[in-house]
């Protein structure tokens, strides 16, 4: 006979986990939010702004998309709002002219400079009580776990 109290069978546990994770991302994902409407931008913008800064190159929407974290499915509008607002500016690609990239603009890369310094104080407040072992490991066993 087993006797180890309240021990969830390994389904359960999985369930749990995966319930954990959702929690804590979810958490995560309103706390960005806030930030990110603090500099008048939603969540989704905020990304695009973030992956057009950090990439060398302009993007098209199907390379934006492909390096967003949560799927949106309407690139293209959320292009046009940052185009509208300066942070943003499209360019034709020179090989295909029906292709259409994306750049960041210095008054956008200011900003996700701004929006960055505010997710990166959090991120410290959020995982300050791990000590870096604990970080690496974490990050290490989240990274086996991507879907393909």
């Amino acid at each position: 006979m087993d006797y180890r109290p309240n021990m969830p069978d390994r389904a359960e546990l999985h369930d749990d986990v995966a319930n954990t994770i959702q929690w804590a991302a979810s958490k995560l994902q309103t706390e960005l939010a806030k930030i990110a409407k603090e500099a008048g931008l939603s969540l989704p913008q905020y990304s695009v702004l973030r992956i057009l800064n950090q990439a060398n190159d302009a993007l098209s929407c199907s390379e934006i998309a492909a390096r967003m974290i949560a799927r949106d499915p309407d690139i293209t509008r959320l292009i046009d709002k940052l185009e509208k607002s300066g942070m943003v500016a499209r360019e034709r690609c020179g090989k295909d002219r029906r292709v259409i990239r994306s750049v960041i603009t210095e008054q956008g890369a200011e900003l996700a400079k701004r929006v960055n310094h505010g997710v990166s104080k959090l991120h410290r407040a959020v995982f300050a009580p791990l000590e870096d072992q604990h970080l690496h490991a974490v990050r290490d066993r989240l990274r086996n776990l991507r879907l393909k």
